[in-house]
């Protein structure tokens, strides 16, 4: 079944949380950040969903004080829909919702040894620009990867030309 992909709404909360707590470490407490996140990130907090089931789903931001910058901030699909095209679905989504909102780039960081996002995020035009030992604290590595946002083809998309 194919992925409608949308905003997120209040109702969406528990399930959301449900999916973030199978892909933290233990112990995390999910429920403030999406919670605040839905409320921060209104326009950019985008659900995927499935059969009327929450599949995943994607959080985007604009960096405060650099409003041409994003950042994919969270993504997250369901292990029974990975590989399945929700991943794509999203990632397009949140950059076009990004681009909407005026940015000429987009950041995102991923664990060096997720083959499969990296390899999802490549697709998508996404370039490694550091890698970032002790990122989130110990055994926290990260890749930090860029998309340019202002070449022809995206201009073109976004109707800025």
């Amino acid at each position: 079944m194919e992925p409608t992909i949308r905003g997120y709404r209040d109702t969406d909360f528990l399930a959301v949380c449900d999916l973030e707590r199978e892909n933290s470490p233990s112990g995390c407490k999910p429920e403030v950040f999406i919670r605040q996140a839905g409320v921060l990130f209104a326009g950019t907090f985008l659900v995927a969903e499935s059969g009327g089931e929450v599949a995943g789903y994607t959080i985007g931001a604009l960096v405060q004080h650099r409003q041409t910058t994003g950042w994919i901030v969270r993504l997250v699909v369901a292990e029974r829909y990975q590989r399945r095209g929700f991943g794509e679905r999203l990632v397009s989504a949140v950059i076009a919702a990004l681009r909407e909102r005026g940015a000429y780039e987009v950041y995102l960081s991923v664990a060096p040894e997720n083959r499969a996002a990296r390899a999802l995020y490549a697709r998508h035009g996404f370039l490694e620009t550091e890698f970032c030992p002790a990122y989130f604290g110990e055994g926290g590595d990260r890749c930090i990867l860029r998309r340019d946002l202002t070449d022809r083809e995206d201009l073109i998309c976004s109707g800025r030309e």
